[in-house]
C-alpha cells in the first residue's frame, strides 16, 4: 500500500511524455477525473505481477486496451502508446516507484544483489505485457541512465501535464472514495466512506499530497516544469518517510498490501507476509 506515496509521482511523470499526455488528451476523461484513471488502471498493471497463472493474459490485456490510442501531435507527428519507447517509458515509472519504495520508504536496506534481482524482476513484469525487449535496459545502472535522460530531454510541459500540476495544487483533494476502484481494504472502507467526501478532511490531506507528489520528482524535472521547491519542503518530505519508516512495522500485516497482492500472497503461500 505504499505505492501511495510514490504513485502520484509515477503518474505525473507519465503525463510528462509528450505523447502519453496527448493520448490522455485525446482518448481519456482525464480532465474530467484524472485520479480515477490512476485507480483503474491499477488491478491490470500490479496484477501483470501478482495474478500467477494468469497474469501473462493480464499483461497482454493491459496491453491490447492501448492499441486504438494513436494520433497526431501538435507539431504534426504521429504517436502511438504502443510505440516502445513510449510505452516502456509508462512502465519505467512503475519501476522507479517500486525501487524508490524500497530504497526511502523502508527501514531495510537493499544489497547489490537485492537491487539487481529487484531490477530484473521489473523486466519480467514488463515482459508480460508482450511488448518484446528492445528498448529495456539491460541492467540498473544503464536504466537509471535511461531515466535521467528521459527526464533531462524527452519530457517536456504539454497540456495534460500542467493540468494535473494545477490539479495537484489546488487547496483539497478530490474526492477519493467517489472511485468503484479506490484501493482501501475491506475493513476500512467504511472509515473512509465517512472521512473522504468531507471537505475539511480533503482539505488536510491537500499539503502532505503535493508534498510527496513533488518531493517524488527528480530535481531536473521540477526545475523544467518551473515546479517550486524549496529547503524547507525538502525537509518536510524528508520527515514524511521518516515518519512511514518508523511506523510502518506497526501496521498489522493484512493492511499493508493492495488488494491484488493480498490475494497473489494468500494463493501462493496461504498467508500475507508481516515483511514484504
Amino acid at each position: 500500500m505504499r505505492i501511495a506515496f510514490e504513485g502520484g509521482t509515477a503518474g505525473l511523470l507519465q503525463t510528462m511524455h509528450p505523447a502519453i499526455g496527448q493520448g490522455l488528451i485525446d482518448h481519456s476523461d482525464f480532465f474530467d477525473d484524472p485520479v480515477d484513471r490512476v485507480f483503474r488502471s491499477l488491478p491490470g498493471i500490479l496484477g501483470t505481477v501478482y495474478e500467477g497463472p494468469t497474469a501473462e493474459a493480464t499483461g497482454v490485456r493491459v496491453r491490447d486496451f492501448h492499441r486504438d490510442i494513436k494520433g497526431a501531435m501538435p507539431d504534426g507527428g504521429r504517436y502511438h502508446a504502443l510505440q516502445p519507447e513510449t510505452f516502456w517509458w509508462a512502465h519505467a515509472t512503475f519501476q522507479r516507484m517500486v525501487d524508490r519504495i524500497a530504497s526511502h520508504w523502508d527501514r531495510h536496506r537493499l544489497t547489490a544483489d537485492e537491487s539487481r534481482r529487484l531490477y530484473l524482476e521489473g523486466c519480467e513484469w514488463y515482459r508480460r505485457y508482450g511488448m518484446g525487449g528492445s528498448v529495456v535496459p539491460p541492467d540498473r545502472a544503464a536504466f537509471e541512465d535511461e531515466v535521467e535522460r528521459y527526464c533531462r530531454d524527452e519530457l517536456r510541459p504539454n497540456p495534460a501535464s500542467d493540468y494535473l500540476i494545477e490539479f495537484i495544487n489546488r487547496r483539497s483533494i478530490p474526492d477519493m472514495s467517489a472511485s468503484p476502484f479506490y484501493p482501501a481494504h475491506p475493513r476500512l472502507r467504511p472509515l473512509t466512506d465517512v472521512l473522504l467526501p468531507s471537505k475539511p478532511v480533503r482539505t488536510a490531506l491537500a499539503p502532505p499530497m503535493r508534498l510527496v507528489i513533488f518531493g517524488g520528482l527528480p530535481a531536473v524535472v521540477r526545475q523544467r516544469f518551473g515546479i517550486r521547491w524549496s529547503a524547507m519542503d525538502e525537509r518536510r518530505y524528508r520527515a514524511v518517510r521518516a515518519a512511514v519508516r518508523a511506523g510502518w512495522p506497526y501496521v498489522p500485516a493484512s493492511l499493508r498490501w493492495y488488494p491484488a497482492a493480498r490475494k497473489g500472497w494468500l494463493r501462493e503461500l496461504g498467508r500475507v507476509p508481516r515483511e514484504p
